[in-house]
């Protein structure tokens, strides 16, 4: 890529008076193929650059983007965004890393994390995964439509360069695959979906044994039965219980705590699960899409425990928001061409309990197993939680019948308090568990 182009950059902007400024250059290569009843939809092939640019003249900061890196362009672009930074509002907590917290960005480690797939598949192979992924669904014959099957590929090359010296520039490929279909009898119809993404292609699976276990999921769902309003226990399938991860990471994000609309706000050090539970963010690990050695300011990442025992440790946080709570970086910096730098985690997850999820459904009397849940509505300030959901109804230890039409509700700090983790743990996505017990939820039914 063009190291020298993103120098010239930053020099143009010293000389206009910038004190700091950093650019972002990113090169995607995309292929990608979809089917829909056995017929092609699409076969995609694209490849784009994206360059932004940032800049930062005392307690003001901006930033631009475009597509087009033509020299012509670029010297309107570096005017656009001095002209910009003289007149945005002031922020006293923006600006680049200062020189002690820079870490030398170290190729060796990050090809030692295997984040390149030298494989890369044609359109037509991947046409062919798709009509494999969505035909061995379609034969189940009580799959009676579908919403198509999608496999792509990206390989992306980064560039990021800053007048503070900050430097890395690395290569990275992901694949994906997604696959919606709907099985139906006299009853009615239900939904099962499936989808994965990963560094290597190869590790996306058997697409025919995944084709065949998502309508296998749909089959299962027929004759759901609606269930009068209680409090019990429910199970959250491993696929969906990072949801709750999620709304963790969320109100641990330092930009809520900042502002004050975070239910953890003055949580740090304090028990919110019980004392056998660690959540650890693992930004070193091997082959996982949000690996990384240093973040997007030049902050060294390292594997910490966001729940330790059972306890809150620390907020996610980029050198803005560390600023503005006086504490130190985290190396949770993240940024796209578009946007400044902003706090997220990396490979997120719970670790494996002691039991099985088998074991945890045989533990309960009467109970839901939820394997499914749409919409959102959380108040990020109290943690009151209430999601739509379908699944199966647990009798006597056994999986009775589906359920669907259900709201599940609670608070998250009682969610969290009573949580339960199985011995089911994947790593298929950013955020990873394992199927969770949580105790006595309200269960809004008919």
């Amino acid at each position: 890529m063009n190291k020298n182009l993103i120098i010239d950059i930053i020099e143009k902007l010293k000389k206009k008076g910038c004190d700091q400024s950093d650019v972002f250059l990113k090169q995607n290569v995309t292929k990608s193929s979809s089917v829909r009843l056995r017929m092609l939809e699409k076969n995609e092939s694209s490849q784009n650059t994206q360059i932004g640019i940032r800049a930062v003249k005392g307690k003001k900061q901006s930033i631009i983007s475009s597509s087009n890196i033509d020299p012509k362009n670029i010297d309107v672009l570096v005017q656009k965004v001095v002209d910009m930074v003289a007149v945005v509002p002031d922020n006293n907590y923006c600006g680049l890393a200062e020189d002690n917290l820079i870490k030398k960005f170290d190729e060796n480690l990050l090809k030692s994390l295997d984040l390149f797939d030298t494989f890369e598949p044609s359109i037509d192979e991947l046409k062919a995964k798709a009509i494999l992924l969505e035909d061995s669904a379609l034969k189940n014959k009580q799959i009676i439509n579908s919403e198509g099957a999608e496999v792509s590929w990206t390989k992306s090359k980064y560039l990021l360069a800053g007048s503070n010296n900050m430097f890395q520039e690395y290569t990275k490929t992901f694949s994906s695959f997604i696959l919606a279909v709907l099985a139906g009898n006299n009853s009615g119809m239900e939904r099962e979906y499936d989808f994965k993404s990963k560094v290597y292609f190869e590790d996306l699976g058997n697409f025919e044994k995944i084709g065949e276990e998502t309508a296998r999921k749909a089959v299962s769902k027929l004759n759901s039965k609606k269930i009068k309003t209680c409090k019990a226990d429910v199970i959250y399938d491993a696929r969906i219980s990072s949801s709750l991860l999620r709304h963790l990471a969320a109100a641990a994000n330092a930009v809520s705590v900042a502002r004050g609309t975070s239910f953890l706000k003055d949580k740090l050090g304090k028990k919110l699960f019980n004392k056998e539970i660690n959540i650890i963010d693992d930004p070193r690990l091997a082959r996982m899409l949000n690996t990384k050695i240093i973040d997007c300011e030049g902050i060294e990442t390292k594997t910490m425990k966001l729940i330790k025992n059972g306890e809150l440790q620390f907020y996610f946080n980029s050198l803005e928001s560390a600023r503005q709570l006086n504490q130190k970086a985290t190396g949770h910096g993240t940024r796209g061409v578009t946007s400044l730098p902003y706090p997220s985690v990396s490979n997120l997850f719970l670790e494996n309990g002691k039991v099985s999820r088998e074991d945890l459904i045989g533990s309960l009397k009467k109970g839901l197993l939820v394997t499914e849940l749409m919409g959102t509505s959380i108040n990020p300030s109290n943690g009151d939680y209430s999601r739509g959901a379908s699944g199966f109804w647990i009798e006597n230890g056994e999986i009775s019948h589906p359920v669907s039409e259900i709201t599940i509700a609670g608070n998250l700090f009682d969610i969290f308090n009573c949580l339960i983790p199985a011995n089911d743990l994947r790593f298929n996505y950013s955020i990873n568990s394992p199927s969770c017990l949580v105790q006595n939820m309200t269960i809004a039914g008919i």
